[in-house]
């Protein structure tokens, strides 16, 4: 009679004994399978948990750092560090979306009313710091919240996983872990270019503004707040008026340029014929950092506010919109600025002269919209 294992004549210790393993083999992975798959999974997220934690210290030191060198001399180390441990768990509780019509205003006022208690804390544990100053540290005050709520996350779901012995959720973090760790770690490098005030990769588009007005013009051309730390230059190529839009600069903001737009659109109505938008855009894994993708729409991110108010507006006029993406990963957007970002720049200028001259007649006006982050990038 034939069997799997065969114990008779011919047969050695040896496959006896490899047998008896198979069979203790399958006996553990039947009745333990699953405890083994979570105590992995959970000593994953333990190693991932401990380097996380080192990051989130490091950021906050960083944080701290900055924060005392423009402090008043009468606070000391300690009062800042629990000034700011306090404002690190600042959460914004999104308004109610039961009814849909007039959500916008709502998330704007929102918005608004986030930034101004930002601006507030950060002008009162910095009361030394410039304008630009306030602004960097902003900056740096969100790359610090972002890791900390990530680091607080995970360990919130390891916890929760052991006490409630979950095997899948814990695998779910897992799974996940690979993604998570690639976004901390964009953060942390972030943390760092934040504190030193370089020029990040989700300001391609300021800068691409900024060198297409050089490239036209060499007079130094006013620049209007139009809207909240959002200005306007106005500017004659090739017999249209140009109004290039972006952040104001050089300190880590990136302004209103939705409601300079519709401001823009309301006051010129049907003489402007084009509206053009300069964005960094996340990039599929393989693609080339710093290729440019061609196409049409509002090029904008965020949360959706300032593209409801370009789309209204043009939309309203039917004015077209074309949209020029600089492809970049997370980590690119948010950290010092990559030389094949760089070296984008020439390219998005030409590509901007041609879409005005063969998509608008002369005696027109159009719109250059650069969107991102100005930190380190002046007028």
């Amino acid at each position: 009679m034939n069997n799997i294992f065969q114990f008779g004549q011919g047969t050695d210790a040896v496959s006896i004994i490899i047998s008896l393993l198979w069979f203790l083999l399958i006996f553990v992975s039947m009745f333990y399978g699953q405890k083994i798959q979570a105590w992995k999974a959970s000593s994953e997220i333990k190693v991932a948990l401990e380097k996380l934690k080192k990051w989130n210290d490091e950021c906050k030191e960083i944080l701290t750092t900055n924060f005392k060198e423009f402090a008043d001399k009468k606070v000391t180390q300690k009062d800042l560090i629990l000034q700011l441990e306090d404002f690190i768990t600042f959460v914004t509780i999104s308004p109610v979306s039961l009814d849909p019509y007039g959500i916008i205003p709502k998330f704007d006022h929102v918005v608004d009313v986030r930034d101004n208690r930002f601006k507030e804390e950060v002008e009162g544990l910095a009361p030394n710091a410039n304008s630009i100053q306030r602004a960097n540290l902003e900056n740096l005050l969100e790359a610090t919240m972002a890791i900390d709520f990530i680091y607080r996350l995970i360990r919130h779901y390891l916890i929760l996983g052991k006490k409630s012995k979950s095997m899948i959720l814990l695998l779910q973090i897992s799974y996940q872990l690979g993604l998570i760790m690639s976004m901390a770690k964009a953060y942390y490098h972030a943390a760092k270019a934040f504190s030193e005030g370089s020029p990040i990769g989700d300001g391609l588009g300021p800068l691409v503004a900024a060198s297409f007005l050089r490239s036209i013009s060499d007079e130094d051309i006013k620049a209007d707040e139009i809207s909240r730390e959002t200005i306007v230059q106005e500017v004659n190529f090739e017999d249209r008026i140009i109004y290039i839009v972006r952040a104001k600069g050089p300190g880590g903001t990136v302004g209103k340029p939705g409601k300079a737009i519709k401001q823009l659109i309301e006051q010129h109505g049907d003489s402007i014929s084009r509206i053009i938008m300069i964005d960094a855009g996340l990039k599929l894994t393989g693609d080339k950092t710093g290729s440019i993708a061609v196409g049409v729409g509002a090029a904008i991110g965020g949360i959706g506010v300032e593209k409801h108010f370009i789309e209204e507006a043009s939309t309203e006029k039917s004015i077209p919109i074309d949209a020029l993406i600089c492809k970049q990963s997370l980590e690119d957007a948010i950290t010092t600025m990559k030389r094949p970002i760089t070296k984008s720049v020439a390219n998005f200028v030409e590509k901007i002269k041609n879409s005005i001259r063969n998509r608008t007649e002369k005696g027109t006006k159009v719109i250059i919209a650069g969107i991102g982050n100005t930190i380190g990038i002046g007028i």
